[in-house]
Order: C-alpha cells, then structure tokens, then sequence
C-alpha cells in the first residue's frame, strides 16, 4: 500500500523562529560557519534553518541554545510570540540590512561592559 505523504507547509512558526535564531546567533557574535560547525551541520543548513525553509530539530535547538548561551525558551514561548516580541520583530525587520549587522558586530565586539552601558 503506498502512502502519499505531502510534506507540512513551515508557516510563520518556523519564519519566525528562524529570524529569531539568525538574530540571536548575530548578537552573540557567532559566525554562520562557526554556529554550523558547533550544530555538525553545513552553513547552508543553518541559513535554511534561519531563514525557515527547513525545520530546527529540537536537539539542535538545544545545543544552539546552549551554544549562543540564551534558554530555550528565547526560541520558543509556549503562547506564542507576545506584543513585545511582534514589535520587536517588527524592528528588527527593518534593520536586517549591512548597517543592523556592523552595528550588532560592533556591540559585541566591546568588551568593556562598563564602555558598552556608557554607548
């Protein structure tokens, strides 16, 4: 008997999960290599997980969490995203240019948690 399995569309879930991921990654100042070395997977795996073409397994989500040192949970909140997280979003959408990535990279790369709170 042949099954016609059709494959789940990804929907705004995986989308947003995956900007969240791709955001998170960038303010922690990791690297797509780097993050996809660390998760065994290619870069080109990683960016379909960020851009939500393909689904995050849940062990990978884990060990990315673990990875970028941020809970689960800033992945996934169990009532969906909130008002603060849609505008969030919402902000980070307009700044998903070269200029939000030098600005995060540059965040990051203070060290000085003194000279970062005086910015």
């Amino acid at each position: 008997m042949p099954r016609n399995r059709k494959r789940l569309h990804v929907g705004p879930f995986y989308k947003n999960l995956g900007r969240t991921i791709r955001v998170t990654r960038t303010a922690a100042g990791r690297s797509q290599m780097d993050t996809a070395g660390h998760l065994d997977v290619t870069f080109q795996q990683l960016q379909k997980y960020e851009s939500g073409i393909n689904r995050i397994p849940v062990d990978r989500l884990v060990c990315l969490a673990a990875y970028l040192d941020v809970p689960v949970s800033h992945f996934v909140t169990p009532g969906g995203p909130s008002d603060d997280d849609s505008a969030f979003l919402s902000l980070i959408e307009k700044f998903e240019g070269k200029e939000f990535k030098t600005l995060v990279e540059s965040w990051t790369a203070i060290k000085d948690r003194a000279a970062r709170a005086a910015l």
